[in-house]
């Protein structure tokens, strides 16, 4: 009996063991197909929109710009600017555009402010801080997590050097930022994160020391000429390719599901074979 308790014990030792190992990059890999398929809905979005009402849109962003710039402390006062909520939420669900970092392979939703809710899981705006649709003394922050068992986001952020680049796309806007300036501050220091005039910058924002999260690293980039991306030229030629490669990975990943369901399965059929034994053994006795 005692060495039916201790194979019981082992057996739920190894269910804990074996959910503890598959739950970061199951869940990584679910939040990136669910970051990418709020991207592909917000560019289904944008494709429904006439030229005008795009126009629009951007004509609200690009003033509400021009006013935060005469807002004092405008990270506490935006409102003063406009209905910052409302503006580029084209969909309803908060995403205002997407940032791509393709030296880090991300690219991620922005969405209206910085609550806990958006940072789990993508990218959000710094209210008080720029739209991110371009333009002279404009200055717009994004911020994300790192460090996330279930979600990548901005955790390779560190490894973004001076002059490389980044993407924002705002409705039709393709932004290129080059990095410029690399900084670790204290959180309540905002003195890199203000307008300047002249200067159009969006600056990446996420905690560091990784795992300790005592500061904040910024990564700034300056505006620089849009250049189509190798991974757009890529979709752009080969969107049957494409196609044809996510197919076969969604096989691939079935195969690896169908594996650790097989995998479970005969573990607790192990484990139920187990207690049924126990239990009869004591009804013996």
């Amino acid at each position: 009996f005692k060495k039916d308790k201790l194979n019981v014990m082992l057996v739920f030792v190894f269910i804990i063991g074996l959910s503890v190992m598959l739950y970061p990059p199951i869940s990584s890999y679910w939040n990136s197909k669910v970051q990418s398929r709020a991207v592909a809905s917000y560019s289904n979005a944008v494709k429904s929109l006439t030229e005008e009402e795009k126009d629009t849109m951007l004509k609200k962003a690009d003033t509400y710009n021009e006013k935060l710039k005469d807002v004092n402390r405008p990270f506490l006062n935006y409102a003063e600017a406009g209905d910052y909520n409302s503006i580029l939420d084209i969909s309803g669900t908060g995403i205002m555009g997407y940032v791509t970092i393709e030296k880090l392979g991300v690219e991620l939703p922005i969405y209206h402010g910085t609550s806990e809710g958006v940072l789990q899981v993508a990218a959000g705006h710094l209210e008080g801080s720029s739209l991110p649709v371009g333009g002279e003394g404009t200055h717009s922050v994004l911020s994300a997590h790192r460090g996330l068992p279930s979600a990548r986001l901005f955790t390779n952020l560190d490894k973004m050097e001076a002059g490389d680049t980044f993407t924002v796309t705002v409705l039709d806007r393709k932004l290129t930022y080059q990095v410029d300036q690399i900084k670790i501050i204290e959180p309540q220091e905002i003195n890199d994160l203000i307008i300047e005039d002249g200067k159009d910058y969006v600056t990446l924002v996420t905690c560091t020391p990784y795992g300790i999260n005592s500061h904040r690293l910024l990564v700034r980039g300056t505006r620089v000429p849009y250049v189509e991306t190798e991974k757009e030229q890529q979709i752009s030629r080969q969107e049957e390719s494409t196609w044809n490669q996510e197919y076969l990975h969604a096989i691939i990943v079935g195969v690896e599901w169908t594996a650790v369901g097989i995998g479970a399965v005969l573990v607790l059929t192990g484990l139920y074979r187990l207690l049924f034994k126990s239990k009869k053994g004591g009804d013996k006795a």
